[in-house]
């Protein structure tokens, strides 16, 4: 019994040390780049899109820690779900740009948490702060978002105190 509870105390503390102690936020957002001929299949994965089965890279250049707002509104191609433009930070952007231009006339792939959402064609490099899916969000995800990142325009502050409101109308 006591080796058991030793065993249970030391798998508990080892998984707060591999967190480190950071809470990992409930959504995952990436974005991908479609894979050039010249990288192996070790570094890329396979999607099925409209345009045929593609091979995208595994690591993502833009990560949820580098969106800092985001808008989301009624998607053109489905009303049940909804877009979303997502607001990137200074090195956020510049990746953008840098990818955008290194990438032309291929394919961005969106993920959240894992599922692919919506494919983005590269026709010219992007020079900007703002990237939008069109389609494939959820509005359970859309609220989860609201809870995330305040809106593309305000300020911190007022993010606070509309959340606070909203808290407070709910209960």
């Amino acid at each position: 019994m006591r080796l058991l509870c030793i065993s249970i105390f030391t798998l508990c503390l080892s998984s707060l040390l591999i967190a480190k102690g950071k809470k990992q936020p409930p959504v995952a957002i990436t974005f991908h780049t479609e894979a050039s001929d010249l990288q192996s299949k070790k570094l890329t994965f396979e999607v099925d899109t409209p345009k045929g089965k593609r091979f995208m890279s595994k690591s993502p250049f833009i990560m949820t820690s580098d969106i800092v707002a985001y808008n989301t509104f009624p998607s053109p191609h489905n009303p049940e779900f909804f877009g979303c433009s997502f607001q990137l930070n200074r090195a956020g952007a510049s990746r953008l740009k840098m990818t955008s231009g290194q990438f032309a006339g291929k394919w961005i792939m969106c993920a959240i948490n894992g599922q692919v959402i919506d494919m983005i064609y590269i026709d010219r490099q992007i020079d900007g702060r703002v990237i939008t899916v069109w389609r494939g969000i959820d509005p359970a995800m859309a609220q989860l978002l609201d809870n995330l990142y305040p809106r593309i325009g305000e300020t911190p502050e007022a993010w606070k105190v509309r959340k606070k409101a909203e808290a407070k109308a709910q209960r």
